[in-house]
């Protein structure tokens, strides 16, 4: 169960960091290999070891994703008003058609 646990952990991470290096184009052909491998490592490992101290509660974790919510939906609202309430939801007779979906696969 540990290494199981042990590797959820690391793979949500990976992910994790993935997703934010190609997010801000920290790619490995912009840093290097090496530099990318290494600066990945010290993030997962800077990530971990948060989740280690005590000050840093998953309740704490929570209510921040919480409050992120709120805040992001509160900006909307604030400064995206018009163009969200200009979307019209689709007609009744439109049909939606799955096959393509499942074509994408």
């Amino acid at each position: 169960m540990v290494f199981v646990g042990i590797t959820f952990v690391i793979n949500s991470l990976d992910s994790l960091i993935r997703l934010y290096t190609d997010n801000l184009k920290l790619t490995v052909a912009r840093l290097g290999k090496v530099k990318y491998i290494l600066a990945n490592i010290a993030v997962m490992s800077v990530l971990t070891l948060l989740f280690k101290l005590d000050f840093l509660q998953i309740q704490w974790v929570g209510a921040l994703v919480i409050a992120l919510f709120f805040a992001c939906f509160g900006y909307i609202l604030v400064t995206k008003r018009k163009p969200v309430m200009q979307i019209k939801a689709a007609e009744e007779d439109e049909v939606v058609d799955y096959s393509k979906i499942e074509l994408a696969n």
